[in-house]
């Protein structure tokens, strides 16, 4: 097993290279206090459901970055697998799970301004998770807003799916049950083994690429 990820203030130390936003590390930086530091990984990329890109490829690092979803931060218990997003959003926040998109209000109203659905966005994370371990290990979609942020309306998620904001993420956590009995030490061990060994470490060309394209589609 890789060595664990280490917070020390604002720096992470890491088995792979990693770009995270401060909304992300504080929320890694939580996560450490909540689960057993080496059942998390942070900063992930899976290969898309629909895309199956061969051993060699993802071997070399030269899976295109049209392949790749990019996970925030995975957690394992005993309770099975958590995908994490972070948001960094401010002000207030309006949602709706079958929406599409999203709504930040801020300056007292006076700035309005949608964004995409978190939780659709987790959707398709979920997904690529489930597509490694179908339908043996419970998936939990955790949506987490950090910052000066309140969660004004949010309805209509869909099963095992939570939005919380960064102060209530050890609450939220600690109210989700599994519906299948307990995994044992060495199965937590045995399904973040296989979280590792499925991930992607793309090149850095890759990375920038990725979190480019996030920019873009948010202008």
């Amino acid at each position: 097993m890789e060595q664990p990820y280490k917070i020390t203030g604002t720096k992470i130390t890491s088995p792979y290279p990693v770009k995270l936003t401060p909304a992300e590390t504080r929320l890694v930086y939580s996560l450490q206090k909540l689960f057993d530091p080496e059942n998390i990984l942070i900063d992930c990329y899976f290969p898309k459901p629909d895309s199956k890109p061969n051993d060699q490829r993802i071997k070399n690092h030269v899976v295109s970055d049209a392949e790749l979803l990019q996970i925030d931060c995975l957690a394992v218990d005993e309770r099975g697998i958590f995908i994490f997003e972070s948001k960094g959003h401010l002000g207030w926040i309006f949602g709706h799970g079958d929406r599409v998109h999203w709504t930040q209000v801020s300056a007292y109203g006076k700035n309005k301004h949608q964004f995409y659905s978190p939780v659709r966005q987790n959707a398709s994370h979920v997904s690529a998770i489930a597509s490694i371990f179908g339908t043996i290990v419970p998936l939990y979609s955790v949506i987490v807003f950090g910052g000066d942020v309140t969660l004004k309306v949010i309805d209509n998620l869909p099963p095992d799916c939570y939005v919380c904001t960064q102060a209530e993420l050890s609450a939220t956590l600690d109210n989700i049950t599994s519906r299948r009995p307990p995994f044992s030490p060495q199965q937590v061990v045995d399904i973040r083994n296989k979280l590792d060994a499925s991930r992607v470490n793309p090149t850095t060309i890759i990375r920038d690429e990725h979190i480019s394209g996030i920019e873009d589609y948010k202008a």
